[in-house]
């Protein structure tokens, strides 16, 4: 049993450094490109119009870790674990990130 939790203990410790580490290495570029995608999407959806899916089809492959989401005049875009964005649609000003 202790040899168990020993290893459940090491596994939880080499998660943890591997995110820390990925943070540290693309947390600068996570940051931007949900940034990015956040505020696109938006400005795409309820200024330009279009729907979802033709809009997230303006992502280039570098963009395909992203995810997103619609909840009303918002827009989030995130890459689990590193970062998150969201963007939200105003009347008179368009999309702005929060």
């Amino acid at each position: 049993m202790r040899i168990l939790r020993r290893i459940v203990i090491a596994v939880i410790g080499l998660l943890v450094v591997g995110i820390v580490f990925l943070r540290i290495r693309f947390g600068d570029e996570a940051d931007i490109g949900t940034a990015y995608g956040a505020k696109h999407l938006c400005s795409c959806i309820f200024v330009g119009g279009r729907d979802y899916e033709a809009c997230r089809r303006d992502f280039g492959p570098a963009m395909e870790p992203i995810r997103s989401e619609v909840i009303g005049e918002t827009v989030r875009a995130w890459i689990p674990l590193l970062s998150s964005r969201t963007a939200r649609f105003h009347e008179r000003t368009g999309c702005t990130l929060e």
